[in-house]
């Protein structure tokens, strides 16, 4: 995460915000710190900040006693956004006992408002992804996060997709051209997935580049609003779409994330960035009528852009020739195979 940049600081009595944080989310934050995170953050005066990203949450960055804290505050609506607020606290706790996420020091059910450690680290880009040794590093972190367990939710990217152009027809929202094309080929995918004994694992479920922060000892991954049990092919290949990576690089992810990787696994991932691609369409569709006012996003990021680059993303799946070819193959599924 970013800082949305350097501001002079205006104090309360115990917390200094930054300048451009709404009166509203300051009311929020100092009810959440006082009820949930006072003797946490001790006597003196506290430092709050905002960051970019964060999409339908507020994520602000405090300083206390010379420490650093994520605390981030949640849209209401969950369901809108097809998160459960319980369980993404608890996938981020499981992830971070296999040390791979910051630690949750305080929350609040339902509405999902929690203070976590500060994740240090460069926010990965898809650029640096052109780095074998950095892919490697992302494999392995993937794998491990698949292998672990957790008791947070099941997680279906069709379902998401469903919810998701449900609240963007109810906007009015309009569709990208070929949209209904791609929902009626992403119910076959779905088939293909829920009747074949698929490998899943402890998913993330929302791999984009910026929720992983690297530094030299690890990798740590941020914004477990999706995360739960599902099928680890969808992880590989939302990485893969949302970083546009060509052939070789999609070659070298897989082969780094599962070295025995045949035929089958690279179907489901290809059938799996088809599917992240419509998935992110619908989220962008859904969210920008109520969100494109409201949130801090990276900059030069917008829904429109995001909804287009994920439906080409989706449509040269199918346009490869080679989607009808990806559902054969997909649905052998060799014994040890890890996605």
């Amino acid at each position: 995460m970013t800082t949305a940049g350097a501001a002079d600081l205006s104090a309360t009595d115990r917390y200094a915000f930054a300048d451009g944080i709404e009166s509203d989310v300051r009311e929020r934050a100092v009810s959440f710190l006082d009820r949930k995170a006072s003797d946490l953050l001790g006597d003196g005066i506290v430092k709050i900040e905002r960051l970019q990203g964060g999409a339908s949450n507020i994520n602000l960055r405090l300083i206390a006693g010379g420490r650093r804290y994520a605390l981030r505050l949640c849209a209401p609506e969950a369901r809108r956004w097809g998160v459960d607020r319980a369980a993404s606290i608890q996938a981020q706790q499981d992830a971070a006992a296999l040390g791979l996420a910051p630690r949750i020091l305080a929350s609040e059910l339902p509405c999902g408002d929690f203070l976590a450690e500060y994740a240090d680290g460069v926010q990965m880009t898809a650029a640096m992804l052109a780095d074998d040794a950095l892919v490697a590093r992302v494999a392995r972190t993937l794998r491990t996060l698949n292998a672990g367990a957790t008791t947070s939710q099941d997680f279906s990217p069709f379902n998401d997709a469903r919810i998701f152009i449900e609240h963007a027809d109810a906007e009015k929202a309009p569709r990208p051209d070929r949209y209904d094309e791609m929902l009626a080929r992403l119910l076959r995918v779905e088939a293909l997935f829920v009747t074949h004994d698929v490998p899943r694992g402890f998913c993330h479920s929302d791999s984009v580049p910026q929720n992983y922060l690297v530094t030299d000892e690890r990798i740590q991954l941020v914004d477990f609003d999706y995360a739960g049990y599902g099928w680890t092919a969808f992880e590989l290949a939302s990485l893969c779409c949302q970083a546009e990576l060509d052939d070789d690089r999609t070659t070298t992810l897989l082969k780094a994330y599962d070295p025995d990787a045949d035929e089958g696994q690279r179907a489901r991932v290809e059938l799996m960035r088809f599917v992240a691609g419509v998935r992110e369409a619908a989220w962008a569709l859904m969210a920008e009528p109520i969100l494109k006012a409201k949130t801090a996003t990276l900059d030069g990021w917008s829904y429109q852009d995001h909804a287009a680059r994920n439906i080409r993303q989706a449509a040269q799946v199918v346009d490869s020739g080679a989607f009808e070819v990806y559902l054969a193959r997909a649905r052998t599924v060799r014994e040890g195979a890890l996605c």
